[in-house]
């Protein structure tokens, strides 16, 4: 028998298994702790793409998991083959100048090169061609002032009376002396190039000479915002304008006042499924009333505007919402099953390498319609035919492992999103207008997520509305192929004159929700190319750095 201070081997077998309970736990939360580090990292490092490539299946897993599951008939009987013509462009890789450049870009000759003994004795040769020389060049902008003269006319009979003077014309946008081209500069370089406006600022003092502080571009981008603001509505009936609709928010940071710190506010996105208008909404939060307030929804009445089909991720609103109107019908997006699967990464390759090859076929499936260019009715036909089998095969898989992973792990979080989702992804693949994912209103939204690397935060709850209705307009620009500086200068110019565009009884702010006009400082610096020759100087001194005007800056920046 033991001795007293020994302890019998009961007692050491139950400290030996709550010893290895305690170190599963750990190795557990440490290995939870490090699948979060990984996603951090390549949300941060890794490339964007999720498609699924055999190769980097290769390297991550064995080659026996990879087998799995095994390839259907259809595949079998080589239909998944890539079209002839579309293999042919895939060998091609290498493109040519006449593909890289377009065909009506402007040529100028600087010189005709004749070889030395043709100029020697020219009547001896006679020309049978020639050979081009090209050099890729630039022509620097420049900044010139528009001017419009009026004329002073007196009588001459009277000379006592008051000269006659025709009425002079309303500028451009109100509040400013901003012409259509360079008002739809600084919005595009903010927008499609992710330039804020104190590097504008420095790139307009390199290039002219012209000293154009942040604060004055600011004022005229949400001058110019308060002018184009008749086009929001115009394009969100145009968005509501449909029975399919799709929906994405993403956060976006902006200053607010007595806060000491950012707020977060959300930054809606809606696109209409036929026609790819899109129109970008801000709100403050990501409630129910945000849907309700685009959507049309009548107090009074208790009833709202839109009714169709919603294609979304799996957000609580939109739940919310389906079940309040019996209108709408929520569908389900295959990307971001597959996304959480993606994440879920080595943990189980055996359950997660089948799923994304499962979620291959359908999309692959998918990329051969988009080959034929399939219209809706026939894309319906070969989603009930082909995809909705795929689809139950991967459903009956998801079932079979759900009871071995545990709810709270990154795998078992994977196959509960996926199968709480399922209805609406199947809803989804029983119709040939909405895609299967969101992909493509997520693709809008890069551009705003993009720039906020760059300019961190909007400036004000008010100038999130100025920016996301730029968002709308750009993002339009893209989908329907026109040029945005050519598009928005030519609306400037169109757009009636509105002589209520500017409140000047709002302690100096446009009602635009912009910053204070700086009218003082566009007295007292003249620009380079200002009449009289006099060339402005930056004021770079004490008063620079001076923390007033450095919150000054920092709070009118976006």
């Amino acid at each position: 028998m033991p001795g007293a201070n020994h302890p019998d081997l009961a007692s050491l077998l139950e400290r030996m298994e709550r010893l290895e309970a305690e170190l599963a736990l750990a190795r557990a939360e440490i290995k939870r702790k490090d699948r979060i580090i990984e996603n951090l990292r390549h949300r941060i490092f890794g490339a964007s793409s999720e498609k699924l490539d055999p190769a980097q299946l290769q390297l991550m897993f064995d080659e026996v998991v990879l087998a799995k599951p095994a390839p259907s008939p259809d595949q079998s009987a080589g239909e998944t083959s890539a079209p002839e013509g579309e293999k042919s462009n895939a060998v091609r890789t290498r493109r040519t100048k006449a593909d890289r450049f377009p065909k009506n870009l402007r040529i100028m000759v600087d010189d005709v090169i004749v070889a030395d003994e043709v100029l020697a004795d020219p009547d001896l040769y006679e020309e049978i061609g020639e050979d081009y020389h090209d050099e890729l060049d630039a022509i620097k902008s420049e900044m010139i002032w528009r001017r419009k003269i009026i004329k002073k006319h007196v009588l001459k009979s009277d000379k006592t009376r008051p000269p006659v003077t025709a009425p002079a014309p309303p500028p451009s946008i109100p509040g400013t002396m901003c012409a259509p081209a360079l008002a739809a500069q600084i919005a595009v370089d903010k927008i499609e190039d992710y330039l804020p406006h104190y590097r504008q600022s420095k790139r307009i003092w390199r290039k002219h000479e012209i000293d154009l502080c942040r604060q004055t571009l600011n004022s005229w981008f949400h001058a110019t915002a308060g002018h184009l603001r008749p086009l929001g509505p115009a394009m969100k009936a145009e968005v509501l304008d449909t029975s399919d609709l799709q929906i994405d928010e993403t956060p976006i940071d902006y200053l607010c006042p007595g806060r000491g710190s950012t707020k977060e506010g959300r930054l809606w996105v809606y696109r209409n499924a036929v026609s790819g208008t899109c129109y970008f909404d801000w709100q403050p939060g990501r409630g129910l009333d945000c849907l309700l307030d685009f959507l049309g929804y009548d107090k009074e009445s208790h009833t709202i505007g839109y009714a169709g089909r919603i294609q979304c991720d799996g957000y609580s609103v939109y739940d919310a919402l389906a079940t309040r109107f019996e209108d709408i019908r929520l569908l389900g997006c295959l990307a971001h099953i597959r996304r959480k699967f993606m994440e879920a990464g080595e943990d189980s390759p055996e359950v997660t390498v089948p799923v994304l090859l499962f979620i291959q076929q359908i999309y692959h499936i998918e990329t051969q319609a988009r080959w034929a260019a399939a219209p809706p009715a026939c894309l319906e036909l070969m989603r009930r035919s082909r995809s909705r089998l795929i689809a139950e095969e991967l459903h009956r898989f998801l079932v079979t492992h759900r009871k071995g992973h545990l709810p709270h792990g990154a795998l078992g979080e994977a196959i509960t999103y996926a199968l709480n989702q399922w209805d609406k992804f199947m809803a989804c693949l029983g119709q040939g207008v909405l895609d299967v994912d969101n992909n493509k209103i997520e693709n809008l939204i890069r551009s705003a997520k993009l720039g906020m690397r760059n300019y961190l935060f909007f400036g004000s709850l008010e100038a999130g509305a100025n920016n996301a209705l730029f968002y709308s307009l750009l993002a339009n620009c893209r989908v329907h192929g026109l040029e945005p500086e050519a598009y928005l200068t030519e609306v400037i110019k169109r757009l009636p004159h509105r002589a209520s565009a500017v409140d000047s009884s709002a302690g100096g702010r446009n009602r635009t929700g912009g910053p204070p006009r700086s009218r003082r400082s566009l007295r007292t610096r003249r620009p380079a190319a200002w009449p009289g020759g006099v060339k402005s100087r930056r004021r770079d001194g004490p008063q620079a750095n001076h923390p007033d005007r450095r919150i000054a800056d920092l709070r009118w920046r976006n």
